[in-house]
């Protein structure tokens, strides 16, 4: 279907008659009830009732002019985001994420943006996953990156990356080298945890609650590098996203070994935004953005 097919399409279902569509248009009567005809033989089926006086929808084009209204209003709010960001200078966008490699993540791709838009600040705060779909919810975060966070009936879901978790410890422990472990097997050494509200230690506690194994941890923090020097110095395990060790190379100080446990192995990093309301120019450009270098590279997470 052509744009000139719907424009005709669209003034008579407004005017309710080929005339007045005509003048509106600045077509002979005749040009516009041909598209009005080709459209319906694309369509194979009849849009109009005709009468001498005037043009009428049918079912079928009452459906129709719905499906034409949201292409003009979509048009409508793409080109006003265009012009938006020919002429987007100034603007803020508010970030919060969990710790690791989702706030790298963030820094990354707020400096490559910055460089296209040097005029936009940005806001980026560590948290947990629940307290990031809480400041989303509450307008004091524009997008969050949380961990397989739970639902939240106003937020929504734009971008899911696969992130499965991982058991940590040195490359000399016993579990090194194992294609797999469970949780049951790392209770037999010192278990370095996050706290009880981020999205990581909700799905361990879940597990834990369905294997009715009981967690103790030697150490609780939300700190990376706290953890990885406990898996170093003391020679326990800690359960972090796998992607947090991708930059590791030969010689590591620290080692992953994949979890047995089916949840754990489909958890996901999500961007996340408050669902009912309309993105700022500035917002939207991030998260296109960030969408983008995502899905360009699945951010190593394969």
């Amino acid at each position: 279907m052509h744009s000139d097919e719907l424009d005709c399409f669209y003034q008579v279902a407004l005017c309710g008659g080929i005339r007045k569509a005509s003048e509106r248009l600045d077509l002979a009567p005749s040009v516009v009830s041909r598209q009005i005809g080709r459209l319906e033989s694309e369509l194979q089926i009849k849009l109009f009732d005709r009468n001498s006086r005037n043009m009428t929808l049918t079912p079928a084009g009452e459906v129709y002019l719905n499906y034409v209204e949201s292409l003009r209003q979509n048009r409508k709010l793409v080109l006003e985001e265009l012009d938006a960001l020919k002429g987007l200078r100034t603007g803020h966008v508010k970030l919060r994420t969990i710790e690791g490699h989702a706030a790298e993540l963030a820094a990354s791709t707020i400096a490559t943006f910055r460089r296209q838009y040097p005029g936009i600040t940005f806001e980026l705060a560590m948290d947990g996953s629940d307290q990031i779909m809480a400041a989303i919810e509450a307008g004091r975060a524009d997008i969050g990156i949380a961990l397989s966070p739970r639902a939240a009936s106003a937020v929504e879901c734009a971008v899911r990356l696969p992130a499965p978790l991982c058991a940590v410890v040195w490359p000399g422990h016993p579990l090194a080298g194992r294609a797999s472990v469970s949780m049951a097997e790392l209770l037999a050494y010192p278990l370095a945890l996050p706290p009880p509200d981020t999205g990581i230690r909700h799905l361990l506690d879940a597990v834990a609650r369905v294997d009715k194994l009981e967690l103790a941890p030697a150490l609780v923090t939300s700190s990376i590098a706290a953890m990885q020097a406990f898996v170093r110095d003391q020679g326990g395990v800690a359960i972090l996203l796998g992607v947090s060790l991708h930059r590791q190379g030969p010689g590591a100080l620290v080692v992953g070994v994949p979890l047995s446990d089916p949840l754990l192995g489909r958890t996901a990093l999500e961007i996340c935004v408050l669902g009912r309301r309309r993105l700022t120019p500035a917002v939207n450009a991030y998260l296109r953005h960030l969408r983008a270098h995502i899905e360009g590279g699945r951010q190593g997470l394969v």
